[in-house]
């Protein structure tokens, strides 16, 4: 037998019965099968990964939260300083700073998550290169900022990611990026494109929006340095992210289930 033959044979679809697929049947099959493929319709599983370490992520940054400003607060006995002083600002450690128990090394492990996010939820959303180039790019320096925040809390003193211009621009990129993903990603998912615009509380102006915005109004006072709960809002809006790309992931699901009963 001509092995041509024997190999288009062996690979040759049939019908339910056992007769074989005409060969215009065939090749409209694989075309089809192609499209779908390069259509990127998306992951619920992928995508219910990324919730998964988000979520997994605002427990981490909430944990660190309470470390400063219950567990520390409650023992506090120095008269030389307070809790609230800037000296003890865990997100981004820079000289002068002190360590509060694990707090920057939680925090960090918490960012190195979110960092991981996001390359796995472009990826499962079906996004295309440009999105996914994007979302390594802010995930690259998220996870440059989680490891200045581990690596500080273990020796004790700030990295010399510290330094003014690296940090200006560790907060521009993570802005822009996030900002980019979220306009890119609602067309193929509303709640990943919202999931990546909460995400912005990450970011430096949402740390800053968060200091002398939201967490005055819960706690009622403006404090001299950093308003109680301030890094709590932070971990909020990650765990904000998190239910929105739980969403995502049942809005896939579901648009898969319909799509392959209506096949």
């Amino acid at each position: 037998m001509d092995p041509s033959r024997a190999v288009h044979r062996s690979f040759s679809l049939r019908w339910p019965g056992g007769a074989s697929l005409p060969p215009m049947a065939e090749r409209e099959t694989v075309r089809t099968s192609a499209a779908d493929a390069r259509s990127g319709q998306g992951s619920p599983r992928g995508v219910l990964l990324a919730a998964a370490l988000l979520l997994g992520a605002a427990l981490l940054q909430l944990q660190a939260s309470l470390q400063r400003w219950v567990t520390a607060s409650e023992g506090w006995t120095r008269t030389d300083r307070s809790v609230e002083d800037h000296l003890f600002d865990y997100m981004i450690p820079a000289d002068p700073w002190e360590p509060l128990g694990t707090a920057a090394q939680v925090h960090g492990v918490g960012l190195l998550l979110v960092a991981i996010a996001l390359p796995v939820s472009a990826r499962a959303i079906g996004g295309g290169g440009l999105l996914r180039l994007t979302a390594l790019l802010v995930a690259g320096v998220l996870g440059l900022n989680g490891l200045h925040g581990v690596l500080s809390g273990l020796i004790g003193a700030p990295t010399p990611l510290q330094l003014p211009f690296l940090q200006m621009m560790l907060g521009l990129v993570p802005v822009v990026g996030l900002g980019a993903l979220a306009a890119k990603a609602h067309r193929r998912s509303v709640g990943a494109a919202l999931a990546y615009a909460c995400l912005l509380g990450s970011t430096l102006p949402g740390l800053l929006i968060a200091t002398f915005v939201v967490a005055p109004a819960i706690t009622g006072y403006q404090s001299f340095d950093t308003t109680p709960w301030t890094e709590t809002v932070v971990a909020a809006t990650v765990a904000a992210a998190g239910c929105a790309m739980l969403s995502a992931a049942a809005v896939l699901a579901l648009r898969g289930r319909t799509r392959r009963g209506g096949a």
